[in-house]
């Protein structure tokens, strides 16, 4: 990833150099950087999804104001560096490392302001000694010793941390009335993840493709706030104390959603596949002979995702790919058979191989609604098309016959 954090740019000009030199390496932790005055605030920001990928599921700041002590910074957790060393083994094993960082709102608000999107404020209900607790945890957790941590995509965001800052400084005094919150009921993790990217039909594919089983439980109010708007709306029907937990919310920025133009769609492509299927299948037909080269193409497709997905499921940390039952019909045993193609004479099992394939194909078209982990829509004509092939070389594979190439 990122799939859903923005890395925020670094400070600029003189207010980078005074804070970064003065607050965070040579102030004491005892020092004036826990002093906040009695007209100090501490908001949560929400910012809205961007054109971007790694921006499609919006952002969560966490801003300190003063302005008797000359503070007005925002603390941003999700921040990555992809030029540290092994940050794309760590991404491809799961064991990414991010960081909290810091700027002042107004180099925050900037790069909103570039990209047109919206910003959200609200301000949270936290007494003098609420606040000091606060500023003071977010002090500590940037510096430089502090500052990093293991990143998980579900429960360990840009949008959770700023969650549990609030939770360990409140303890039960911060409560949560969710019923009428404007959650989602009986949505799981992924479904979650559609609502965002609805309108990105290779991302929403590449989602269900590659997310497993875990995904697949209910999210509920709480966990629904992996994504920044609903940390907003928890925050909202909360309270601390007996009281609203957010004392106002204003409109910082309004810009619209951006539109994204689907183009050609992965169910575009897969009705491409089964056509040419068909119509390979047709020709066959009319030949008298079965064309080996067009199934060894899809069969290989299958088996290499299927291993991939085997690979992340056995060898990343990675909490929402293990589990994938799309390795039911990406099965990635495919990759080392299609090969047996180039024989002169086939395997004897090479038959039911492909009929045990066929069945299986079969099962999984015939138990859609009742899939645990509900597969794409563009999937299903992939899957009749492996279907209609591996019937195809069942019937048409003679182990007493060289295959004809």
């Amino acid at each position: 990833m990122n799939f859903v954090i923005r890395t925020p740019n670094p400070l600029s000009g003189l207010f980078r150099f005074a804070f970064l030199i003065i607050a965070f390496y040579f102030l004491p932790v005892q020092s004036k950087a826990f002093v906040l005055s009695d007209s100090s605030r501490i908001s949560l920001l929400t910012c809205a999804p961007g054109d971007e990928l790694y921006s499609a599921f919006g952002h969560n700041g966490i801003r300190v104001t003063d302005f008797k002590e000359g503070w007005d910074v925002v603390f941003n957790y999700g921040t990555f560096d992809d030029t540290q060393e092994g940050f794309y083994v760590n991404f491809v094993k799961g064991r990414m490392i991010y960081s909290v960082s810091y700027s002042s709102y107004g180099d925050f608000l900037e790069e909103y302001v570039e990209e047109k999107r919206g910003v959200v404020e609200q301000e949270l209900r936290l007494n003098p000694e609420d606040r000091k607790k606060v500023f003071a945890f977010l002090y500590e957790n940037a510096l430089p010793q502090n500052r990093n941590y293991p990143y998980d995509f579900f429960w360990d965001n840009c949008a959770t941390r700023p969650r549990d800052v609030f939770e360990k400084a409140l303890g039960s005094r911060l409560q949560y009335q969710t019923d009428s919150g404007g959650f989602q009921k009986n949505k799981t993790m992924h479904d979650m993840l559609r609502l965002y990217v609805h309108d990105r039909p290779w991302v929403d594919f590449g989602f269900d493709l590659i997310l497993g089983l875990p995904c697949e439980v209910i999210a509920t109010p709480r966990s629904q706030t992996f994504l920044p708007d609903y940390l907003s709306k928890l925050f909202a029907c909360a309270s601390v104390d007996g009281q609203p937990f957010v004392v106002q919310t204003k409109t910082v920025l309004n810009y619209p959603l951006p539109k994204i133009e689907a183009g050609f769609t992965p169910m575009h492509l897969t009705l491409l596949l089964l056509f040419l299927g068909i119509a390979f299948t047709l020709l066959e037909l009319k030949l008298k002979r079965h064309l080996y080269l067009f199934d060894f193409f899809i069969f290989f497709v299958a088996g290499l995702f299927g291993l991939l997905f085997l690979c992340m499921w056995l060898f990343t940390t990675h909490y929402s790919v293990p589990k994938n039952l799309n390795m039911l019909w990406m099965i990635p045993t495919h990759l080392i058979v299609v090969f047996l193609f180039f024989r002169n004479k086939p395997p004897r099992w090479l038959r039911f191989y492909f009929l045990a394939t066929f069945i299986l194909m079969i099962i999984l078209l015939l138990g859609w609604r009742f899939n645990p982990q509900p597969c794409s829509p563009a999937a299903a004509p992939f899957i009749v098309l492996l279907a209609l092939r591996a019937f195809g070389i069942y019937r048409d594979t003679d182990p007493n016959k060289p295959l004809p190439h």
